[in-house]
């Protein structure tokens, strides 16, 4: 596999390990972190099937990109890293329903543009 589709890979694993962890938030509702509820507050996040499948696609990703990083210089790879960002945006607004605005678009036109520039 071409160390694109590999950095394609793992830059989409984790956006998507991303939108899942926000599912599985939701789905928790409010944590407090204190002292006192932290480890029961940890047992019900990785409880939450959202949760539990986020970090495992934010492992692989992670996986993937030491496998990138000793094929490719990273002033190449890690612009690509900006493509979560368009991701990330498309799934919340697809999965929840977050707004679509003319400057989200732009943005994310934007780092489109700019992928491709570093890229040819």
């Amino acid at each position: 596999m071409s160390a694109l589709w590999v950095i394609l890979l793992s830059v989409g694993m984790g956006a998507v390990g991303q939108v899942l962890l926000k599912a599985g938030a939701n789905r928790l509702g409010e944590l407090s972190l204190a002292p006192a509820t932290l480890i029961p507050d940890l047992f019900r996040m990785v409880k939450t099937p959202e949760i539990l499948i986020g970090l495992i696609l934010f492992g692989t990703s992670f996986l993937l990109w030491v496998k990138v990083l000793t094929k490719v210089e990273l002033s190449y790879a890690y612009p690509m890293m900006s493509l979560s960002y368009v991701i990330v945006f498309v799934m919340s607004f697809l999965w929840f329903q977050e707004t679509f605005t003319m400057q989200k678009l732009v943005g994310m036109a934007v780092i489109i543009i700019g992928i491709i520039i570093i890229n040819k």
